[in-house]
């Protein structure tokens, strides 16, 4: 996630939020069929309601290896960085 986050920081998230509520640029932790637990930035939510994710390195996995991610995939949110 650097530069967003970096080496060394500290982050908190929270299981409890309302998925509804969630905006661009929100970092989001979610369970990915191929690459297990990641935490990515969302980039948008399209007419069915699938999200989008993207990550902030530029060697991170793209917004077209994620795919689209459903509700039930999403797990927490950082609602705190520290360092």
């Amino acid at each position: 996630m650097f530069p967003r986050l970096k080496s060394g920081n500290f982050v908190l998230l929270s299981e409890h939020f309302d998925k509804q509520a969630l905006k661009v640029g929100d970092i989001i932790k979610l369970l990915h069929p191929r690459y297990g637990y990641i935490v990515k930035t969302l980039v948008g939510i399209d007419h069915t309601g699938r999200y989008w994710f993207k990550g902030e390195n530029k060697d991170s996995v793209g917004i077209n290896e994620i795919g689209p991610i459903k509700a039930s995939q999403i797990k927490s949110k950082v609602i705190l960085v520290v360092g």
